[in-house]
């Protein structure tokens, strides 16, 4: 048999170069159609006519950055910064300003916010000062991220490049799902919990409001993690965690959270 020549049948098990090509074609564009949906599906409305980014330290930088990713067409919709440090954006370049202070300011129409702040315990309080003023918050999904279309995203969430929200999960308001940080199926987090990047809740796992997931910190599948309670870097919930609790180890080990006086 000629050496140059495959065996009878071999061919038919070899996907010929059109039929790679084909698949390519339709898996880019299966992806650019869900990529469409996603950004249609996160836009700004029309009412909007100017965006506050709550927030001006590293993360707010950030979101700046990614909200022009997500809304090319919005160009110039990030109005500026609202941060009590008057003095945080110095010597950063390509920012907007920051416009006030979020103890002074008063919400008006046709404005909206990012909350950008990564802190866990200032979440809540900041974005709940600025909505007893009135103020609406939006959400932010990067177009990298992977968000299912049977999803359920609250209003001021923040989904960050390369995050995924899987299948039926959910992200109550203003849940902070960092960079390569993942919901698997039917997962749940609740009102303003952190991932931070990397970390994980598997399928049907579920965090309560104010959780704080650290580094690469996982929730293993259909354990659930009471309200305010924290799980460190590295560190993963194998079993039920009681709220204001903290998590620590592999597997993660329970003790009561004691918070420090941050006042000090």
């Amino acid at each position: 048999m000629d050496p140059e020549t495959p065996a009878s049948g071999m061919n038919s098990r070899r996907p010929q170069i059109g039929g790679w090509h084909d698949i390519w074609q339709s898996t880019l564009a299966a992806g650019a159609s869900r990529r469409s949906w996603q950004q249609h599906r996160f836009q700004p409305s029309p009412e909007i006519r100017r965006v506050l980014v709550v927030g001006a330290g590293g993360f707010g930088r950030e979101v700046v950055q990614w909200a022009s990713d997500a809304w090319p067409e919005s160009d110039g919709l990030i109005a500026g910064f609202l941060s009590d440090d008057l003095t945080r954006l110095n010597g950063f370049r390509l920012m907007p300003q920051i416009l006030g202070t979020v103890k002074d300011h008063w919400p008006e129409a046709g404005t909206a916010y990012l909350l950008a702040i990564g802190v866990a315990y200032a979440r809540r309080t900041v974005a709940e000062h600025l909505r007893q003023r009135g103020a609406t918050f939006i959400s932010l999904v990067h177009p990298s991220a992977s968000v299912s279309e049977t999803s359920s995203v609250g209003a001021g969430s923040i989904v960050c490049p390369h995050a995924v929200v899987s299948d039926s999960s959910t992200l109550g308001e203003c849940v902070l799902v960092n960079y390569h940080a993942s919901l698997g199926h039917d997962a749940t987090a609740g009102a303003y919990a952190v991932l931070s990047p990397y970390s994980t809740l598997g399928g049907a796992a579920s965090i309560g409001d104010d959780v704080f997931l650290g580094l690469h910190a996982s929730v293993g599948p259909g354990v659930s993690v009471g309200s305010r309670s924290k799980v460190s870097a590295n560190s993963c919930a194998l079993s039920a965690v009681p709220p204001d609790s903290l998590v620590y180890g592999v597997p993660g080990r329970i003790s009561p959270r004691v918070d420090l006086d941050v006042s000090r």
